[in-house]
């Protein structure tokens, strides 16, 4: 005699493991063979089908809760066995990034406020949230991945996951930067050109263009030979372009610095190093948007940080890979 549910033993036996199929497997199969049994006694057909068809919803609904609450315990198991350094690591630099994010917004807020009466603020302010986000992502993301990961040295999984965030903090910062950034810009600046000067929307400029529409311009520019006026466009376009990926490349910089245990020469010197370039670019970015540096070609000005972090990043790994003291995955 066949009886139901036979074939959902040795399914259930290569996904779950002899104390799960003590526990919640046997018994549910075991149940639906004694009320398809007690069917068959009483002579129902009908109710032995109605029966099986129970049965075998309760059984995949048993497995899918039973799955499901293993992988919330895996989970929590997880963040519990990383000390909770994923989590940390994005609350300190979701934290960051909104208080560089306000600051950056209110350095060109308070300028316009000194020049014009405009209202209402809010909506003023609003306009210039995207102008700061690249840059706010820039500098706060391996600020929070330092902080949350201090005295923990990664892990894979934490590996993972900080590049995972890393990842998508960048998406967020192209998305920002090639569609949102122009728009916002053009609408404050038209929001302040009509009520200071009784104007309407101004023209737009390099920063006020997509990057396909900044593509278009500057090798139009540069079939006619006007190179000069191709010059600002060239740095919104590989500025907004260098500030999309630096946030990878700066966590990966910070995720490498994190697994360096103990000071070394070499660790020492990269340091110092990044720091320079680290406020030598806020510098350049906050205090002095003014210089152009004419002797130098604007992709070198803008992507000149990324490539000396992309070079530390190398050597500070290779470091941490030769260190004796590096323990890169001996957690679990």
């Amino acid at each position: 005699m066949m009886y139901p549910g036979r074939w959902l033993h040795p399914v259930a036996q290569r996904l779950f493991g002899a104390d799960t199929m003590l526990r919640v497997i046997d018994p549910a199969i075991a149940d639906l063979q004694f009320e398809d049994g007690e069917a068959r006694r009483r002579g129902q057909p009908w109710r032995r089908v109605w029966v099986r068809l129970i049965g075998y919803a309760a059984f995949w609904r048993v497995v899918a809760v039973h799955i499901g609450h293993e992988s919330i315990m895996s989970v929590a198991r997880g963040i519990e066995a990383d000390q909770c350094a994923v989590g940390r690591t994005i609350a300190f630099s979701a934290a960051l990034i909104t208080v560089l994010t306000c600051l950056l917004a209110l350095i060109p807020f308070g300028a316009v406020l000194r020049r014009a009466d405009v209202h209402p603020l809010p909506m003023l302010f609003l306009y210039l949230i995207p102008q700061a986000i690249p840059l706010a992502v820039v500098f706060g993301l391996p600020i929070g991945i330092l902080v949350g990961l201090r005295k923990r040295p990664p892990t894979r999984r934490i590996t993972w996951s900080i590049v995972g965030l890393a990842l998508a903090s960048t998406a967020l910062t192209f998305l920002v930067c090639a569609w949102v950034l122009p728009e916002a810009n053009q609408a404050f600046r038209g929001f302040v050109f009509v009520q200071s000067a009784g104007r309407g929307f101004p023209a737009r400029g390099a920063n006020e263009l997509t990057f396909s529409e900044l593509s278009k311009q500057i090798t139009l520019l540069k079939t006619h030979g006007r190179l000069a006026e191709a010059r600002p466009l060239l740095w919104s376009y590989h500025g907004r372009l260098a500030a999309s990926t630096a946030p990878f490349i700066w966590a990966i910089f910070a995720l490498g610095l994190s697994r360096i245990i103990r000071r070394s020469l070499v660790a020492i010197v990269i340091c110092i190093v990044a720091a320079i370039v680290y406020v030598t670019y806020a510098w350049g970015v906050v205090a002095a948007p003014s210089i152009t540096y004419p002797w130098l070609p604007p992709e070198l000005v803008c992507w000149l940080p990324n490539v000396l972090f992309a070079s530390l990043t190398i050597a500070l790994w290779k470091a941490g890979t030769q260190s004796p003291t590096n323990d890169l995955g001996a957690h679990p």
